[in-house]
């Protein structure tokens, strides 16, 4: 994977900024996006420590806004000339609620950055890929558990992430002639700062390691190799899947 060009949405923190991490041992190229930008440039820092001679660069990016989407493309190819893969991995938690009870605002909004974020960071994307040519292309998509499983009192993150797993398998029938590899990393309970908003007391979350086979969470940096092994030649006949990384917690 050395030299290949990756952007990663999301990079500031939690799973992103370990797939960054990851992706500087491999010697990647790496662009670092976020709506936090200086967490973005000491994800930078942390790069250049666990692999000096790692390249990237952090970009102020809303995925959401499509002229920040096209901006954050711009950038990629005025420093690098190309793109090789991608990590769509930018998102929201969301509030807590029923159905019956849940707010209409924020559902929207989970839909606007969560679905409709990810289309257009992967239409930008596949349109570069089109431009460079076929070659060995790979994109993945972070989505999660809630993806294949109800999700309660939060519909709307398990609405969205049903929805990326539908974007996955569609990106994948359309762009594999291409040589475009898109797929999906469904993961359980990570030690995350989005965990901590979702299950803030140390009794909710030993519920949640209970449940879960292995019995604890998984670290940030688990969900990256998975990540890194999606990008590489090593999965070079795998596209349209969802790689359930969780510790079992799916299968209780």
């Amino acid at each position: 994977m050395e030299g290949k060009v990756i952007i990663v949405t999301g990079g500031a923190s939690g799973i992103g900024r370990s797939v960054c991490l990851e992706l500087a041992l491999k010697k990647c190229k790496v662009v670092v996006a976020d709506i936090n930008y200086d967490q973005c440039l000491e994800t930078i820092e942390m790069m250049k420590k666990a692999e000096p001679s790692s390249e990237g660069f952090a970009v102020l990016c809303d995925i959401s806004k499509s002229d920040q989407v096209t901006n954050m493309m711009s950038e990629t190819i005025k420093r690098f000339e190309r793109v090789d893969g991608a990590v769509n991995n930018a998102g929201i938690l969301g509030s807590m609620g029923r159905i019956g009870d849940y707010d209409e605002a924020m559902f929207t909004k989970m839909l606007n950055i969560n679905v409709m974020g990810t289309f257009l960071c992967i239409k930008s994307q596949v349109q570069q890929m089109e431009k460079q040519g076929p070659s060995n292309y790979s994109i993945v998509n972070i989505s999660s558990i809630a993806g294949i499983l109800g999700f309660p009192y939060n519909s709307g993150y398990s609405a969205v992430k049903h929805a990326i797993l539908g974007l996955t398998k569609s990106t994948a029938a359309e762009y594999g002639c291409m040589g475009i590899r898109c797929n999906s990393v469904l993961p359980g309970a990570s030690d995350t700062p989005m965990l901590q908003q979702y299950i803030p007391t140390d009794e909710a979350r030993a519920q949640l390691i209970g449940h879960t086979p292995l019995r604890r969470l998984s670290q940030p940096n688990e969900i990256a190799k998975s990540v890194v092994y999606l990008l590489s030649n090593d999965s070079s006949f795998v596209t349209g899947q969802s790689l359930v990384v969780d510790g079992g917690l799916s299968i209780i």
